[in-house]
């Protein structure tokens, strides 16, 4: 069967599941592997897409997907390719990220087959199911084990800090400087800016204004 006699038999099952076809929330189609065209798709990927069925006969599937997906979807085709030809036909699974006609992205899930028509081209038949809502749960919830991760290192990280000042630290009477565990003597500042996020303001106490500034606390 040619080209132009599966289409006229995709067209007469068109007409008889017309009902089904119009009121699916999934998408049905066959793409070409050589030209990455659509030779059928169902009416309801106006739903996923925006884009009417009529649109696909003239768009490359590069237009229809974000590049990340495009590149591993030419890989995939490839790998079943090769797989074909050694005999071996399987279903395969992939979420894909889709460029909505709005230019907005959304994200498909397709499982698809290969297959040669009669005269033995190269075809693809599968089906793309909306999975939108389930990788921004996906996202969300990536996103908060990573705050999560964020802040429990910020708690150890302030934990570490509280027991190093809270600490016994050996500290020299005469120049005021600290030791470490492999006895390096730090001077004061330097050891807390070393072992902890704070920072150094200087200012003077009341005390120390009253002998360096006030001139009868020095009589």
């Amino acid at each position: 069967m040619d080209n132009k006699s599966m289409q006229t038999r995709i067209e007469e099952l068109e007409d008889r599941y017309k009902l089904i076809a119009d009121n699916l929330v999934d998408a049905i189609w066959v793409l070409d592997v050589q030209t990455l065209t659509c030779d059928f798709i169902t009416p309801s990927v106006a739903k996923l897409s925006g884009y009417a069925a009529a649109d696909y006969a003239h768009m490359h599937l590069r237009q229809l997907t974000c590049q990340g997906s495009y590149a591993a979807l030419t890989v995939a085709l490839e790998e079943e390719r090769r797989l074909l030809e050694q005999g071996v036909n399987r279903k395969r699974v992939m979420e894909l990220e889709m460029i909505h006609r709005q230019g907005h992205s959304y994200w498909i899930e397709i499982t698809a087959k290969l297959f040669k028509n009669e005269s033995g081209r190269l075809k693809v038949a599968g089906l793309s199911r909306d999975i939108s809502k389930r990788k921004l749960a996906e996202q969300e919830r990536e996103k908060l084990i990573r705050e999560l991760g964020l802040a429990l290192a910020e708690k150890e990280r302030l934990l570490q800090e509280n027991k190093i000042l809270r600490g016994l630290l050996p500290i020299c009477a005469g120049c005021r400087r600290i030791r470490d565990d492999q006895g390096h003597w730090w001077p004061l500042e330097a050891y807390v800016r070393a072992h902890t996020s704070a920072e150094f303001t200087h200012t003077i106490c009341g005390e120390c204004q009253r002998v360096y500034y006030d001139p009868s606390a020095r009589t």
